[in-house]
């Protein structure tokens, strides 16, 4: 389940593009980041995708779209997408998800790729 903070497209600049980022829960409160690694089990941590505009600073009040949670073990390389990484399938799965939210908000995925596996970048669909 993705968490729209905006209202689309129609709330951003028409030059804005966003990218989606891959960001630790918690990470934006040390009150939720010391529950989130309390409550991990074998040292995981829950991570999420979220897309803000691109080059904006890491700050919640920039994200455009906040995808659902997944478990990840802290110390993985996360652009290591090879077995026996079983956090992969539902990374993927939540990506997909938040993509689709994107869409459905009016923004379009743009060939332009960031430097991640999960850096998909978009524009704002054409405005009638």
């Amino acid at each position: 389940m993705t968490r729209s903070d905006s209202a689309g497209v129609d709330s951003i600049d028409a030059r804005t593009t966003v990218e989606i980022h891959l960001e630790e829960l918690g990470q934006h409160s040390w009150l939720a980041a010391l529950a989130n690694t309390l409550t991990g089990t074998f040292g995981s941590a829950q991570f999420r995708f979220v897309a803000r505009p691109r080059g904006a600073p890491d700050d919640r009040q920039a994200h455009v779209c906040v995808g659902a949670t997944f478990p990840v073990m802290r110390f993985q390389d996360l652009d290591n997408e090879t077995e026996p990484n079983a956090w992969s399938d539902v990374a993927h799965d939540r990506l997909a998800e938040l993509d689709a939210e994107l869409v459905r908000q009016g923004w379009r995925r743009s060939p332009t790729r960031g430097r991640h596996w999960w850096s998909t970048v978009y524009e704002p669909a054409a405005r009638p």
